[in-house]
C-alpha cells in the first residue's frame, strides 16, 4: 500500500513538473513576442534568478514555479526597458550631435563675419586715415572734443586723401554742433579741396546724409548727445 502511495505521489510530482515546464515555455513565448528579440537574453537571465530565488525560499515546486514566472516577467520588462533606454540614448546623442554641428556652423559664420568686418575696417582706415576713422567713432559717441582733436591729427597727415577726410570730419562735427558760420567756412575749404564737390549746397547735402547715419547709429545704441 505504501509503495502504491509513493508511486502515486511520484506520478503526481512528475505531472506537476510537466505542467510547470509547459507553463514556463508558454510564458517564455509570450514574453518573447511582447518584449522583442533584444529582451530574450534578459528573460533567460531573469528566469534563472527567479528560479534560484524560488529554490532558496522553499523546496515546493510551486514556489520554484512562482519564482520562475516572476523572474521571466522581470527579465522581459527589463529587456524592453533596456531597449527603450538605448533608443533614448541614441536619440539624445543625435540631438547633441545636431546641436554641436549647429554651434560649429554658428561659430564659423561669426568668425567669417568678424574677419569680413575687420577687412572692411582696415580698408576704411587706409582710405581716410586711422585718426579720422577714430574721430568718426568719437563723433558717434558724442565726444565732439575728442573727435575734433583726432580730425586735427588727421589733417596733419602727409596723405592728401587723409587731409580731405579730416576736412569732412570737421564739417560733420561743426554741423552736428549747429555751428553755422564754421560749417560754411569748412564747406568752402571742401569745395576747393574735393574735385567731386561743385557747390557749398552739395557739400551740405553730403554732410547731412552722413549725419543721418551717425544719428541713426546713436539711436540704435541708445546714445543721446547733450550740447
Amino acid at each position: 500500500m505504501k509503495n502504491k502511495i509513493q508511486v502515486q505521489e511520484s506520478d503526481a510530482k512528475k505531472l506537476r513538473v510537466g505542467l510547470f515546464e509547459s507553463a514556463i515555455c508558454f510564458i517564455f513565448c509570450i514574453f518573447f513576442l511582447s518584449a522583442g528579440i533584444d529582451a530574450r537574453a534578459d528573460v533567460f537571465e531573469g528566469a534563472a534568478v527567479g528560479g534560484f530565488m524560488g529554490l532558496v525560499l522553499g523546496d515546493d515546486i510551486d514556489d520554484v514555479a512562482a519564482g520562475a514566472v516572476v523572474g521571466a516577467g522581470v527579465g522581459a520588462v527589463s529587456g524592453s526597458m533596456k531597449k527603450k533606454e538605448a533608443e533614448k540614448r541614441a536619440q539624445q546623442q543625435r540631438e547633441q550631435e545636431q546641436r554641436r554641428i549647429q554651434e560649429q556652423q554658428k561659430q564659423a559664420a561669426e568668425t567669417q563675419q568678424a574677419a569680413k568686418d575687420q577687412q572692411q575696417e582696415q580698408a576704411l582706415i587706409r582710405a581716410v586715415g586711422e585718426d579720422n576713422y577714430r574721430g568718426l567713432l568719437a563723433l558717434v559717441d558724442c565726444e565732439h572734443k575728442r573727435a575734433e582733436a583726432l580730425a586735427n591729427a588727421g589733417g596733419a597727415s602727409s596723405n592728401p586723401d587723409h587731409q580731405l577726410a579730416a576736412l569732412w570730419l570737421k564739417a560733420l562735427i561743426a554741423n552736428d554742433l549747429r555751428q553755422k558760420d564754421r560749417t560754411a567756412k569748412l564747406y568752402q575749404k571742401i569745395l576747393s579741396a574735393d574735385a567731386d564737390i561743385d557747390t557749398k549746397q552739395q557739400a551740405s547735402l553730403e554732410t547731412d546724409k552722413v549725419l543721418m547715419d551717425v544719428r541713426q547709429e546713436r539711436g540704435d545704441r541708445g546714445i543721446s548727445c547733450r550740447f
